[in-house]
């Protein structure tokens, strides 16, 4: 028992025994409340606080009357009582403090994580700086080539966004609680089936649109990218999802490497490179394939099971997994879509404007997003460090708030939001004023010489403040995510894709290919706006509406 706690500590309020009788009845209160605290503990065998125990013995039947029999004004006086006897039937874990460290060296530290998140992306246009050529990208490739690799990444990108949230969602879940043989089974049925349903996907865009319009040359293209792009995306899945950064940078690395070599061995013709960058590609996902195997392994190994619990693990349905993570597949999906819509739809109006009805290598407008788009290389650190100290304020909050100071926890929590969200908004509005004309200065002009074609310019500022509201919409589309309410962020990202390709498709109409990136700026607007409103209300409505998140 704590020290200071003793039988008067739990003695029912304004009883005072006068009589035998009494303090018989006292000692048979006494005797219950031992009772409902192993009841208690049945249900949580760790309760943290009040407040756990209060849910606990509202679970068990309790209210206002009920607690009013035990001799107790509410049920949280009973809690209180209750959560003093707790204590002599379990021994609280104890909890290693974390060595202290200065806001700012955590906040560094916690962008450095982040940041690792773009490797990959820096990797590849570092070696497209050097050797001409990366994964999917050649300064090199032909027009048609271009088209049909470019088409390939816009289908494989949203098919393994939705297949990688998924994964992520369910493996972390997983994975959080050391459960390495349900990780091992999350990760092979999304990696199985996303892979299944992509392979139909592509099949069916194969056969219905790409082959009867370029014909059958220019569709192998398309089919070969496409299945191994996808494959490259989601090997990456679980080693994100595991946060095993560096053997993600390696295998990366291997896959450039392999790419450049073979394209001096095989030649630097359209074959060639094609060839080699397929090449690359295949070596890339397996050996991430075979990394994240590996780690899973070694964990099982390093913590095994205890020796009293079964080691058999029964998984869950999988039609109920696939049920509680659609949303976050749909937001995956819907994410990719708003960032690509633009190049796709610049992509067919090019080609009208060309007097050909099939889409044709956008290189000015595609050139500006894409340097536009390494804006949030630099951004999403920041994006990251706010989560990781959202996820340290949170848990305290709770922790110490009572139920009856709601109203304290919603102001933490809306000047959390308040200070997070305007922290990204300026960061990353000085990021895309400054970052456009930086990158014009540095970069060699065979790599920009698109953009800077007429219209090129303009479109690359107006990406960049479009890109410049995506890390605002991750940030508030991560928070609900944190909170397991993910409708919000699903309906941003839903309205600003479907804003994105609408407005694209007007602003493109006259002829004027660069000003769909005026559609890319307003459907970023909608999905930070809609997935910002969310999250303010998610977090301002307080501690209540978080019991059912967890």
């Amino acid at each position: 028992m704590p020290q200071g706690t003793d039988a008067a500590s739990v003695r029912p309020p304004d009883r005072v025994p006068t009589s035998l009788a009494e303090l018989r009845d006292e000692a048979t209160v006494y005797q219950d409340l031992h009772v409902e605290a192993r009841r208690v503990l049945d249900r949580n065998p760790e309760p943290r606080n009040l407040r756990d125990v209060a849910v606990a013995l509202e679970s068990m039947g309790y209210t206002a009357s009920a607690a009013k029999d035990r001799g107790f004004d509410t049920v949280f006086d009973l809690a209180a009582a209750v959560l003093d006897l707790t204590y002599l039937y379990y021994v609280p874990q104890v909890h290693v403090v974390e060595v202290s460290r200065g806001a700012w060296r955590r906040l560094a530290d916690d962008y450095l994580a982040g940041s690792w998140y773009g490797l990959p992306w820096i990797m590849s246009v570092v070696v497209l700086f050097v050797g001409r050529v990366a994964l999917w990208s050649s300064l090199d490739a032909t027009p048609q080539a271009a088209a049909m690799v470019s088409l390939a990444f816009f289908l494989a990108a949203t098919l393994a966004g939705a297949c990688s949230q998924m994964l992520a969602r369910k493996g972390t879940f997983y994975f959080l609680q050391k459960n390495y043989p349900l990780v091992r089974w999350a990760v092979s049925r999304f990696l199985i089936y996303g892979s299944a349903t992509a392979l139909l996907a592509c099949a069916l865009v194969y056969g219905v649109y790409v082959v009867p319009t370029y014909g059958l040359r220019m569709g192998a293209i398309f089919l070969e990218f496409a299945v191994i792009i996808f494959a490259f995306l989601l090997s990456a899945a679980p080693l994100y999802m595991l946060r095993r950064f560096y053997t993600l940078g390696l295998a990366t690395g291997l896959a450039l490497a392999v790419t450049v070599a073979a394209t001096h061995v095989l030649g630097w013709g359209s074959s060639g490179i094609q060839h080699a960058q397929l090449l690359g590609l295949a070596v890339g996902s397996g050996a991430m394939v075979v990394i994240a195997a590996s780690y899973l392994a070694m964990r099982s190994e390093i913590d095994p099971p205890p020796e009293d619990e079964s080691p058999v693990v029964t998984p869950p349905e999988l039609r109920v997994v696939l049920w509680h993570t659609a949303p976050y597949g749909v937001y995956g999906f819907a994410y990719f879509v708003m960032i690509l819509a633009g190049p796709l739809v610049a992509g067919f109006a090019y080609g009208h404007s060309l007097g050909v009805n099939q889409y044709v290598y956008p290189s000015t407008y595609e050139g500006s997003v894409d340097l536009a788009l390494l804006e949030l290389v630099v951004v999403l650190g920041l994006v990251h460090a706010c989560i990781e100290h959202f996820g340290r304020r949170i848990i305290p909050l709770l922790e110490n708030q009572t139920l009856d100071r709601w109203r304290e926890a919603r102001s933490a929590l809306r000047h959390e939001w308040v200070r997070s969200v305007a922290g990204v908004i300026a960061v990353s509005v000085l990021v895309a004023w400054q970052l456009p004309d930086l990158l014009l200065r540095i970069l060699p002009e065979t790599l920009i010489a698109s953009v800077r074609s007429p219209g090129g310019v303009a479109a690359l500022h107006v990406a960049s403040f479009g890109f410049a509201l995506v890390p605002v919409g991750m940030l508030c589309s991560q928070y609900l995510f944190f909170l397991g309410k993910p409708r919000g962020a699903v309906i941003g990202a839903l309205a600003g894709a479907a804003t994105v390709a609408l407005a694209t498709i007007v602003l493109v109409s006259k002829g004027n290919i660069e000003l769909g990136a005026w559609g890319l700026l307003a459907g970023t607007a909608v999905y930070a706006l809609v997935a910002g409103l969310a999250s303010y209300r998610v977090l301002a409505a307080g501690e209540e509406s978080f019991y059912g998140s967890f």
